[in-house]
Parts: C-alpha cells; sequence; structure tokens
C-alpha cells in the first residue's frame, strides 16, 4: 500500500505490534509511543508535542528522543521505536543515543515510513514535522557499529506503508546482515508454555520434527525452558516472560505468526485444560468416571498427534559436554554402590510423597553402601530435615539447579519421585524408575516408560477419583485438593499420596535397588 491521506488513522505501532513482540522480552523502550504503548510493560518515552496530531499522551518518562540520559549505559534489554525517527533532527546523535543505552545481546527495533511508500518531504500530503525521508539503507548506514541486522522487512501490504529493521547488539566492529542468509525451505513452529515436565515432554516433538525435516523454531519461556537449552534439534529458541504478550491477546499473536510457518505446532492446553481439568473450567464439576473417561489419554501421544508425527517417544534432556563432565565427577565421590535420585517435589501440592523418611532409613540400614541425592528446588530444603548428619544422604535442595540436576540422570540408578520434570527426563532412559502418581494415571504418563513402577493408590477416598485410577485435575492449593491423613494425623501431603503405603514403595524400590547390584555384579 501506498499512504492515503483518506485513510482511517490506526496507531503505526498496531499494525506491527504482533511481529516484534518476540523482540520485547525484559526491559526496555517505546520511544516516541505517543497515544499507543506498543505493549503494557514497555516504558513509554515521549516529549508530550502532539497538540499538532489532535491526540494527547500521558508517557511513562516525558523526554526527547535524542536525549535518554535519564537511563544508564546498557540499561535496556531493548529499545523500540515507530515512527520518530523522521522527526527528529540529528537521525545519527539520536541512534547512538539510542545504542548506548542497549545492552550487549539486546535489540534495537525500528519501524519506519518508507520512502517509497509516503509522500516525501514538499511532497502533497507530506507529514510537515518530516525532518527526513527514509529507506532501509540510509539507516542501516547511520547505525553505529557492533551489530547485526537480523531482520529487515519492507512492508506495504493493506494498511502498511513502512520498513522494519531489527538489530542485535554484538561486539564494538561487528556489522552483520544475517537477515540475507537463505531461508530454510521446511519450516515448524513449537508453541510450549510450561513447567520443566513440560517442556521435557515436548523434546519427543522436537525430535519427531527434525526427524521429518524441519527447522524448528520453539516459542518457551523461563524457568521451564530452561530444561531444553542445547536440545540439538531447536534451531532457534524464543523465550517470553510471563505477560510479555498479554494472555487476553495470544490469540492475535499467535494467529500473526502461525501463517508464517509451514507446520504450526500449538502445545498450549495439549495436557493441562484438555487432559487435566483447570479449577475454574466445567468439567472439574464433572464426575470422577466422567472425567477419567474423557481424559484418559496418553499426554505424549497426543502431543505427537497435535505435531503430525509418529508416537515414537523420544523425550530427552540434553546436558552439554560441561555439564555431563560434572556429573562424572560428581559420581566419582560415591563409591561404587548403587546412587539413588529422589525428587522430592514438583510444582503442585499434590506431588510429594509423606513417607519419605520410613524408605531413607531402610535404604541406609539394607544397602549401606547405597547414596542418595535429594533434589527439588529451595522449597524443598525442608524435606531433607534429620538426614544432616547421615553421610550417604546429599542434600542438594535449593543448591543444584534443575539443569545440574538432570545432567546427573546419566549417572544414577535409581530415579524416585512424584510426577516431575527429574522424573520426565528420565522417561526413556534405562535407569531404574519409581514414580508416585496422583493427578495422571498410567496411561497418561507412564506408559510408555522404560523400567518404571508407577505406585498409586487402588483403592482410594480421595472423592475426586472414586471408582478411577486419578482426579485428572490440576491443583495449585488446598481448596479442591483434600490433604491426606496417616495414624489419625495430617501427612501435609494429598490423599492420594498419603495412601501409597510405605510397604508397596518399599517393594518397589528394593526391587529396583537389588537388580542394580546384581547387575552390578553380573558386569
Amino acid at each position: 500500500m501506498v499512504w492515503d491521506a483518506k485513510a482511517p488513522y490506526k496507531a503505526e505501532s498496531k499494525k506491527i505490534v504482533w511481529e516484534v513482540a518476540p523482540y520485547l522480552r525484559g526491559r526496555g523502550l517505546d520511544v516516541g509511543a505517543g497515544d499507543f504503548k506498543v505493549l503494557p510493560h514497555v516504558i513509554s518515552v515521549d516529549n508530550m508535542n502532539h497538540v499538532q496530531f489532535g491526540f494527547s499522551v500521558k508517557p511513562d518518562i516525558m523526554s526527547e528522543a535524542d536525549d535518554l540520559s535519564v537511563f544508564g549505559s546498557a540499561s535496556m534489554d531493548f529499545i523500540y521505536s515507530s515512527h520518530t525517527l523522521e522527526h527528529v533532527v540529528d537521525m545519527e546523535k539520536t541512534l547512538k543515543e539510542w545504542w548506548r543505552v542497549i545492552r550487549q545481546g539486546g535489540y534495537l527495533i525500528l519501524y519506519l515510513p518508507h520512502a517509497d511508500f509516503y509522500p516525501n518531504i514538499g511532497q502533497p500530503g507530506a507529514n510537515p514535522d518530516h525532518k527526513r525521508d527514509f529507506r532501509p539503507k540510509d539507516v542501516i548506514d547511520a547505525m553505529p557499529s557492533g551489530w547485526d541486522l537480523i531482520d529487515c522487512q519492507e512492508r506495504n501490504d493493506t494498511d502498511e506503508y513502512s520498513f522494519l529493521l531489527v538489530f542485535k547488539k554484538l561486539s564494538a566492529s561487528a556489522k552483520i546482515e544475517s537477515w540475507k542468509k537463505p531461508k530454510p525451505e521446511k519450516t515448524a513452529c513449537v508453541v510450549r508454555y510450561g513447567a520443566f515436565g513440560d517442556n521435557i515432554q515436548a523434546s519427543s516433538v522436537f525430535k519427531g520434527l527434525k526427524d521429518q525435516g524441519f527447522h524448528v523454531t520453539v516459542f518457551a519461556s523461563p524457568p521451564g525452558s530452561d530444561v531444553i537449552q542445547h536440545d540439538p534439534h531447536i534451531d532457534r529458541l524464543v523465550l517470553f516472560d510471563k505477560d510479555q504478550v498479554p494472555n487476553g491477546n495470544l490469540g492475535e499473536f499467535w494467529a500473526w505468526h502461525a501463517k508464517k510457518y509451514d507446520r504450526w505446532v500449538n502445545l498450549s492446553e495439549s495436557v493441562e485444560g484438555t487432559l487435566l481439568s483447570l479449577p475454574d473450567r466445567i468439567q472439574a464439576t464433572w464426575p470422577p468416571e466422567l472425567r477419567h473417561k474423557m481424559m484418559n489419554f496418553n499426554y505424549l501421544e497426543h502431543q505427537h498427534a497435535l505435531a503430525r508425527i509418529p508416537h515414537k517417544p523420544q523425550v530427552k534432556f540434553y546436558a552439554t559436554a560441561d555439564e555431563r563432565k560434572w556429573a562424572r565427577k560428581q559420581r566419582e565421590k560415591w563409591g561404587p554402590g548403587p546412587v539413588i535420585m529422589w525428587s522430592l517435589a514438583g510444582s503442585s501440592v499434590h506431588k510429594t510423597w509423606p513417607f519419605l523418611d520410613n524408605i531413607l532409613a531402610s535404604l541406609m540400614l539394607q544397602y549401606p553402601t547405597s547414596r542418595v541425592i535429594l533434589v527439588g528446588g529451595a522449597d524443598c530444603v525442608m524435606l531433607e530435615a534429620g538426614w544432616e548428619n547421615e553421610p550417604r544422604i546429599i542434600r542438594t535442595c535449593g543448591k543444584w539447579s534443575i539443569r545440574e540436576s538432570l545432567s546427573m540422570l546419566a549417572e544414577v540408578d535409581v530415579v524416585i519421585g512424584p510426577e516431575t520434570g527429574v522424573l520426565n527426563a528420565a522417561a526413556c532412559m534405562e535407569v531404574q524408575k519409581v514414580v508416585f502418581l496422583s493427578h495422571s494415571s498410567e496411561e497418561n504418563l507412564t506408559r510408555d516408560w522404560i523400567n518404571t513402577w508407577s505406585l498409586w493408590s487402588k483403592e482410594s477416598e480421595c472423592k475426586l477419583r472414586t471408582g478411577v485410577p486419578a482426579c485428572h485435575m490440576l491443583h495449585y492449593g488446598w481448596n479442591i485438593c483434600p490433604r491426606g491423613k496417616h495414624m489419625g494425623e495430617d501427612t501435609g501431603a494429598s490423599v492420594c499420596q498419603s495412601e501409597i503405603k510405605p510397604e508397596d514403595a518399599w517393594h518397589a524400590i528394593a526391587s529396583c535397588v537389588s537388580r542394580v547390584i546384581d547387575m552390578k555384579k553380573a558386569a
């Protein structure tokens, strides 16, 4: 499109917001925001001189575009500016000032009127406040050094008459234009916002798409995305913070980007909301037997179906060379006896088993050469209490990162725990596993896992799963999930976990440890 003076007014940033949203992560500025800030979390900067355009402006920071002295050097993750640079007198000075504020690795995103699509200075319809006319090369040539131009688009479809430039800040001498690299022939994008276990499960989808020849882009969010960093089947990982794109706009955002890929795989609510009912959805009110009938399907198989790939479980955590080396050194400290990893708790209240101490004591007595590594976040430190003076219990909660815990999986002999990212990461590994199921059934989660004991109470008193093996519900607190008791005392855990008897757990765990010892002897 070429600019039309009769066209209805629309804030320029509204035309490009979903295109640039992936670059607007963290702390950043919208310089010259006018009457529409590109995204709510962005800090708007404007001089409020918009009387001639017929609207008032209330920016977060009032400042001229060429003077950001209120902001420190390298203090921002990005600067975004739409249709502003053409209003400043000294373009080179302004670009230098913006570049100063951006940290290394951050982005400068510029959306500007294109001289071929918009009236130039002196022509009928030209903006009287414009100081210059632009084409992409004019801005590129004026940029300070130290960048990679990762995107360059001339945009004149529908109601646009502009161009988009995205610079990534690199070392001082760099001038790279990676946007010119040949585009992949076959592209797929996987959307997976979620916890560690959700992202680990998705690793099987990444591998399946790669096996079909796709260049794989992944949209994910931290901290769950930590576990898929360095996955060799991800060609481009785009991270989004919570509410970076407001929840109410996710549909628009996804629809915008889905058009760019040959295959769009949105795993949002592929498990949660579909095979696990959310607390505020009608499925949470269904009778347990109906919920089980409708939701008792395998999580991973469902995700493979959404991705249109064969159901071939290929779940895997990919440790770096340094992480593998670190794990081997840890293992060498503990001698030749069996090493057991116990993941103490997951992301929900029902993901912890209350009889840990019983089993630890039995392991120390029955298998004196064994070592038990307790893993979990800082909130699991309290579960380690009482074992401070036992050197065979290695307490790492709140000390090891999730990547360190997962890197150790390759060095341990047995893995125990509830439905956590650690257990999901071990799903396709030969290591012996004991899983305490809670809101998921065997069919949902562990059906295709290797060397796995799945434990659950077959005669539960939980009102949410009467007569069925799982409630198929997400719980974020105790308002719905009932707490369990043992010998009349509150266990601090859910009913479904409290009903898994210590003797049943011991039978499964002892069987795994004994098998490991026998294999070591045979070797």
